[in-house]
């Protein structure tokens, strides 16, 4: 049983081909690219601001690093102030740091990061 756990493992794809697997399972390409945001949330009565760079986006949303420990499932404000755009989002995500989160556009637009993707 052991043995056959281990050939499992061993044969999962590794390198580029890793990456191609993940590359067929989301539904828009992402793109490697620092953008600085912000994300504003409702915790209670209170409205909660906190600054994020993006380290991949997609027209669907992202994968950012944010100075809040955001709640998951927490719909939130993105605002880029590159372009004074806004955009609600999910947090789809996170790392059990807290810090890494995946957002996810409520409404897919490529446009609003102001990089091609």
């Amino acid at each position: 049983m052991a043995t056959q756990t281990l050939e499992k493992i061993t044969s999962l794809p590794n390198g580029k081909a890793l990456q191609k697997h993940w590359e067929k399972l989301r539904t828009h390409r992402r793109v490697v690219s620092k953008v600085k945001f912000q994300v504003e949330w409702e915790e209670g009565s209170e409205r909660q601001l906190a600054n994020g760079v993006t380290v991949d986006i997609s027209k669907s949303g992202c994968l950012a690093v944010v100075g809040a420990g955001l709640p998951l499932r927490k719909r939130v404000r993105l605002i880029n102030p590159a372009s004074g755009r806004t955009a609600e989002a999910h947090v789809v995500w996170r790392d059990h740091e807290a810090w890494d989160v995946g957002l996810e556009l409520v409404e897919p637009d490529a446009s609003f990061w102001g990089v091609k993707v």
